[in-house]
């Protein structure tokens, strides 16, 4: 992991207070809850352009996939 920078973030009082009673490192629970949700949308982000390309390349014929798979395994 790279530099660590602040950030913040708002709550309301009771739930700081709330927070504060419980044994949690808060810090290192955001940052896997950030990196979690910054995979997800990473992940969804490449899903539309995969669709996308998909989209233009059109349909591959069935024949045409099997052929290639193949001269793949003829190849190893």
């Amino acid at each position: 992991m790279g530099r660590l920078v602040n950030i913040s973030v708002k709550v309301p009082e009771e739930l700081r207070d709330l927070m504060r009673r419980l044994d949690v490192d808060w810090s290192q629970y955001l940052r896997e809850a950030i990196m979690a949700k910054v995979r997800e949308e990473l992940a969804k982000e490449a899903s539309r352009r995969l669709d996308e390309i998909r989209g233009r390349a059109g349909e591959v014929p069935t024949e045409l996939i099997v052929k290639w798979l193949r001269e793949e395994r003829e190849r190893r």
